[in-house]
């Protein structure tokens, strides 16, 4: 459906099944009933268009989404009486528009047939449905399709969406001068121009704000070519920067090597050491988020913070980021642990390192794998987790689908209870497609590990994160003191969302991409920095 910003730190699954391409050949100029320019906005920050054509036999649709580095084309055909016959679609990744995978659906009477070829796999299977369209991931074209075919009546159709492999029902009814959309859990307002044609889509779940762009003479979408990659020390910088690789040897697959960088003071060793995990989604050695929020680098001004106070840090591209080597494609936390635990054993063998000094420090998906290595290796010395979780991923995803309706103005406490019952009755169902990752994400609770930490744990926590709630930063403490862990040391920061920056409001994500200010906040930088000097002594 539309633009979902609740998982941002996992953006290949926002591009999952439902959102594949296909190109068409137009029709006659006379024969196109709309066309035009679809610009995405959250928080006032342009983040994708969709440019579509509506004729009376097909729809087609190129929608380009910067911030999760994905160009989706569509094209669905119909027959003369204005019923679906097929669906085509494929997802390139930007900025270089290679092909991820393509998808196909054929309506046949009473059910779908799907075919889908992605990771060089084609697989295809038949699902009973009967269907009036089909739902691309990041498509609100489809939405004005709707609206236009419904000709100014109440009118319920049947959208298929191939992220949820099933048909949801969606209502159209109209409201004076606005027509409200209802899906799954999902509420979309349009408002109709005085030529007949929709004009904008608001979600307010989602804070997405759509608008017909009143020309097709647009300047370029920022944020379609990534930056090269610079990982040098500053000017002043009393330390040195070592380009490294390391190597891994997973427990099934073939042997690779992580590109990273090790920050080391330029006095004399061994120096304490540690070990930087990023958050969930395929992330550099900066955790950078480009092109979401391009200039936020958290890990380099952490380096560049503990390596000054003499603490080495080792960051790494995640698998299959390249340079590094491997693929995440059926990894899971599990394995990502195993890459730290190969980090820990490279920094080991290295004489300016202390073997016994090494800490470990993760933000988000990082925070969970953090303690996951530490549990089961006595010698970590230290543990600093940014933003870990207390709840299996099932209960994290349940907060992360409930707060944008919770915190929606303008819905009533009635409306409220329908959307999230039905969001929560869409998150359980389909498991069965879930990749790797996700199924073990969903299960793994993260409190078993740690009860089984004994290394001086600090946690921190933004009291505006929207993607892991404040208040569970206090549970983990708890469930590690009473493991018999003393050493525990929790912070919240009253005014930080989860990316540690200052929050515009609420910290809800639809705000990252508006950030001006994309530096830590220096009172994390002092505490984290403080609490591993201290340990590392």
């Amino acid at each position: 459906m539309a633009l979902n910003v609740k998982s941002l730190r996992r953006s290949t699954h926002l591009a999952s099944l439902g959102v594949l391409l296909a190109g068409g050949v137009p029709a006659a100029a006379q024969d196109i009933r709309d066309a035009g320019i679809l610009r995405m906005f959250t928080a006032g920050k342009e983040i994708g268009r969709e440019r579509f054509v509506r004729a009376p036999d097909y729809l087609e649709t190129e929608t380009a989404i910067p911030v999760l580095a994905v160009k989706i084309r569509t094209r669905a055909s119909y027959d003369p009486r204005g019923r679906l016959t097929r669906y085509e679609a494929r997802v390139f990744r930007l900025p270089q528009d290679s092909l991820l995978q393509t998808y196909q659906a054929r309506m046949e009477r009473d059910s779908v047939r799907v075919a889908l070829h992605a990771g060089g796999r084609d697989t295809s299977w038949v699902v009973a449905a009967q269907v009036d369209a089909v739902a691309a991931s990041q498509s609100l074209a489809v939405f004005g399709d709707l609206v236009h075919r419904a000709a100014a009546r109440d009118t319920v159709f049947r959208l298929w969406s191939a992220e949820r492999n099933a048909a949801l029902r969606v209502s159209v009814r109209h409201q004076s001068d606005t027509i409200q959309l209802d899906l799954d859990g999902l509420t979309i307002t349009a408002t109709i121009g005085p030529d007949g044609r929709t004009r904008t889509f608001d979600i307010p779940a989602q804070r997405v704000h759509v608008e017909r762009a009143p020309t097709p003479d647009l300047p370029d979408l920022p944020g379609l070519e990534r930056p090269a990659a610079d990982y040098s020390v500053p000017a002043d910088a009393p330390y040195t920067a070592e380009e490294v690789r390391i190597p891994v040897r997973p427990v099934s697959g073939e042997p690779f090597e992580l590109a990273g960088t090790v920050t080391l003071p330029k006095r004399r060793g061994p120096h304490p050491a540690v070990v930087m995990i990023t958050g969930s989604g395929a992330q550099d050695r900066d955790e950078n988020l480009w092109p979401l929020v391009p200039t936020y680098r958290p890990f380099r001004e952490i380096a560049d913070r503990l390596t000054r106070e003499g603490i080495a840090v080792l960051r790494v591209n995640d698998r299959g980021f390249a340079p590094s080597g491997g693929s995440r494609d059926s990894a899971t936390m599990d394995d990502f642990a195993d890459d730290v635990r190969a980090q820990i054993a490279w920094l080991r063998a290295r004489g300016e390192i202390n073997p016994e000094r090494i800490a470990l420090a993760g933000h988000s998906e990082g925070g969970v794998v953090g303690p996951m290595v530490a549990a089961s290796d006595p010698r970590v010395a230290a543990v600093a987790i940014m933003a870990g979780t207390a709840k299996s991923g099932l209960e994290v995803l349940r907060d992360q689908l409930t707060w944008p309706i919770e915190s929606a103005s303008g819905l009533s406490p009635e409306r409220k209870r329908t959307l999230r019952e039905q969001a929560l009755r869409s998150l359980e169902q389909d498991t069965a497609r879930l990749d790797p990752w996700m199924r073990h994400f969903r299960a793994y609770d993260p409190k078993t590990t740690a009860r089984r930490m004994k290394q001086p744990v600090l946690i921190l926590q933004g009291a505006l994160d929207r993607q892991v709630t404040a208040g569970q930063a206090d549970t983990l403490a708890q469930v590690i003191r009473a493991g018999g862990n003393r050493d525990v040391t929790v912070r919240v920061f009253p005014r930080l969302n989860h990316l540690f920056l200052v929050a515009l409001s609420d910290g809800a994500p639809a705000e990252y991409a508006a950030i001006e200010d994309t530096r830590v906040a220096s009172e994390v930088l002092d505490a984290l920095a403080a609490w591993l000097v201290e340990r590392l002594r």
